[in-house]
């Protein structure tokens, strides 16, 4: 009798063990799929003299959140940004057209604060060419907002306290193209542009979605700060392992969410608004990302 009172008190905590675990998972997989957080990085320079703060968004995917993005865009200028940072992927590959809660997005963070948008591997064949130059229908509803889109550009952001910041977005890898060296397009040509103006002056950030161009290449060059989006945060994190799957990194990546020392560079990288392939997030919220630039002596 005893024995068999043992063994009921062995299998009700193994169960209670099990619904446990379940009931975890499902209130992780539900909260990191549907809440909104901020993740924070403090980035140090001599280069200016007060500090900065900004925001970095990216991968939504054509995912809303609230009726014209409103609880997205509220909770991005809640951080109290002096600027915006829009890292690609922002429209699903697959529906494309759909871009009025972006657009809706873009224009209530416009109306309030600088917004620099740069293209994601889902808007990239948004884009046809002529004469050099880009023309569509997407980047006319873009430039409508507010927002800066800056396709293969870069441009000039002065603080509020004064200090000038140059900020570059490069759509694609600057070096070559399906695995073939490249050297003589639209990436390069702003790359070197951007090395050029490197100095000691001033601050330059280097939108890029793809975090694979520093991982390559990249990191050989003197670059401030890096920013860039499309890993997902590794879509599932393991605790003590990390993020499990990345695209172009494979399983286990070793760069899929957070700060980066990477040699002569600083890199940043936001875990994203959705997620990946059908696959839920797991232990690996929704990420804005809020970075203050430190003004060291």
């Amino acid at each position: 009798m005893i024995k068999k009172l043992k063994k009921h008190k062995i299998l009700y905590g193994i169960t209670l063990v099990f619904l446990f675990i379940i009931l975890f998972c499902i209130a992780n997989i539900i909260y990191c799929n549907n809440v909104l957080t901020y993740s924070h990085y403090d980035v140090e320079t001599s280069k200016i003299k007060h500090d900065i703060k900004f925001v970095m968004i990216s991968d939504t995917e054509g995912k809303s959140y609230g009726v014209g993005n409103y609880r997205l865009a509220y909770k991005v200028l809640n951080a109290d940004p002096e600027f915006v940072l829009i890292l690609g992927d922002m429209v699903d590959k697959d529906n494309q057209d759909n871009t009025a809660d972006l657009e809706a997005l873009c224009k209530i963070l416009a109306d309030k604060v600088p917004v620099y948008y740069t293209l994601g591997n889902h808007e990239n064949n948004k884009y046809t060419y002529e004469n050099g130059k880009p023309t569509s229908e997407f980047q006319k509803k873009i430039d409508a907002t507010g927002a800066n889109l800056l396709l293969n550009e870069m441009t000039d952001y002065t603080s509020k306290s004064g200090d000038r910041i140059t900020i570059a977005g490069m759509r694609k890898y600057p070096f070559f193209e399906y695995d073939e060296p490249d050297f003589d397009n639209d990436e390069n040509h702003l790359f070197q542009k951007f090395l050029a103006q490197e100095d000691d002056s001033h601050y330059s950030i280097l939108m890029c979605h793809y975090p694979e161009v520093a991982i390559w290449k990249l990191h050989d060059y003197d670059i401030d700060l890096m920013v860039s989006g499309h890993t997902h945060g590794g879509v599932i994190q393991i605790p003590f392992v990390g993020g499990i799957y990345a695209p172009e990194q494979g399983w286990f990546p070793d760069y899929y969410k957070g700060y980066y020392k990477m040699d002569n560079m600083q890199m940043i990288i936001s875990a994203g608004l959705n997620n990946t392939h059908n696959v839920p997030r797991f232990n690996n919220p929704l990420d804005v990302a809020v970075v203050t630039l430190k003004a060291t002596k």
